[in-house]
Parts: C-alpha cells; structure tokens; sequence
C-alpha cells in the first residue's frame, strides 16, 4: 500500500501549485515540470513558502481479479504528513517539487489551474508500469483541495484504479533548524 501511494503523495505536493494546459513549451507533446513551473511563475500563481500538512484519503478501489471480500479494502484509510516549503524551493517551482518522492519520476500530460480550479494529468513511471493520475479541484497560494483517481498495473491482479481525496494546507512557518 506505501508504494500504491507514493505517486498520489507526489501529485499532493505538487498541487499546491498551479499551471495552465498550454504550456507545452518545445512541441514535444508533454508539459514538463519546467514548462509548468515557467506558465505558474508567469502567470503569478505560486505557493506560500512555509510548513504544510498534506492530509490524503483512500475513496475507492477497482481492481478487476481483486480477491472476494478485497472489495473496498481500504477505503477510508488517510495519511497525514507534514513538509516544509521553502523559499528556494518555490523559487524552483514545479521540478524540485516533482522530485519528492517520485526521484523525478513524474510528468504532467496536461495542467490546467484556471480561476483556482485545477485540472491535471499527471503520469509516474513505476516498476510496474506508469500510473496516470487524474486531479481536479480548487488550489491557492495556501492549500489545494482536490480529488484524484490513479489508474496503474497492480502486480499479480492487472490494470486498476485507486481514488484519494487530498488537502494541502498551509500551517504556519517552516520549523527552524
């Protein structure tokens, strides 16, 4: 199960910024962490720097082959974490956040933050596979609040989906060190 949730863990800290869907910058058909960071910077929508507290909730579970009485395994199940967001990664944007937890794993098909509603499309490369995670919701400077559904190869069962719930919010200042 911590590994299921390692990419949906990356896309809650990367949400608590914003971007736009056309941003695909060099034509290559995908919207790099940089080229997201570069529109967001652009467009003024950036995180606060700061301590915040991630908080992400299992709403479901669809995985064809899944054993009888499996169904809903874990619904319900949360993960709270905490994580400091400093300056120097703000400044950084999207492809330092990218690389918590994924190692830079991860790539946006399409982001759209338009009016503080999100819409995004993001695609992890596992051992299994790429897990391609939708994420629609609201996001400020502050917090994101968003629903995400991942869909992924899960060993010995096949192609599946999981759905989360997750809240970013800001909780203060980073703790000094």
């Amino acid at each position: 199960m911590r590994y299921l949730m390692a990419p949906a863990l990356a896309a809650l800290a990367l949400a608590a910024c914003g971007g736009e869907s056309s941003v695909d910058a060099d034509g290559d058909g995908a919207v790099s962490a940089g080229e997201v960071a570069s529109k967001v910077e652009a467009e003024g929508i950036m995180p606060e720097p700061g301590q915040y507290k991630a908080t992400i909730t299992m709403t479901g579970m669809d995985i064809p082959g899944m054993p009888a009485g499996m169904e809903g395994h874990g619904a319900g199940a949360s993960t709270t974490t905490e994580y400091c967001l400093t300056e120097e990664e703000v400044a950084q944007g999207f492809e330092e956040m990218m690389k918590r937890g994924q190692n830079g794993e991860c790539s946006y098909e399409s982001f759209d933050l338009t009016g503080g509603e999100m819409d995004a499309v993001m695609v992890c490369k596992t051992p299994d596979g790429d897990a391609r995670m939708t994420m629609n919701g609201t996001a400020t400077p502050t917090s994101t609040d968003f629903t995400a559904t991942m869909a992924m190869n899960v060993p010995e069962l096949g192609e599946g989906t999981m759905s989360f719930a997750a809240k970013h919010e800001r909780i203060g200042d980073c703790p000094a060190e």
